[in-house]
């Protein structure tokens, strides 16, 4: 399996808000891991690529809050009844991309990772 990752990416624990256009209920999810592209979200409920979003999220030791569009670019509905060693955990989720992220929060993701 290629890796066709753009940008590095870390293991991140935090809480995300996810909140769709026009919707005034934010959902709270966990995410998985971060790059300046955009990040991995746990979830059960999954949304088809392409679907917009709005992010909230604060970095680990940091108190500025990141807000940023995001794009589902994949869902992976990863429940595996045998896992075979060339697979990753079985964890169901999204791949969100930023969207118009200010340079601004991307130094502080770019930061974040390189510290991991």
């Amino acid at each position: 399996m290629t890796n066709n990752r753009v940008h590095k990416r870390t293991s991140v624990e935090l809480k995300i808000a996810l909140q769709e256009d026009g919707d005034d209920i934010s959902i709270n999810f966990s995410v998985i891991d971060i790059s300046e592209g955009g990040l991995f979200v746990r979830s059960n409920i999954l949304w088809e690529p392409g679907q917009i979003f709005f992010l909230k999220f604060t970095l680990p030791n940091s108190d500025e809050e990141i807000a940023v569009k995001g794009e589902v670019a994949r869902s992976e509905d990863k429940y595996f009844l045998f896992i075979t060693e060339d697979q990753q955990d079985p964890i169901p989720g999204m791949g969100l991309k930023f969207v118009d992220l200010s340079e601004h929060d991307k130094e502080q993701i770019k930061a974040f990772i390189s510290q991991a």
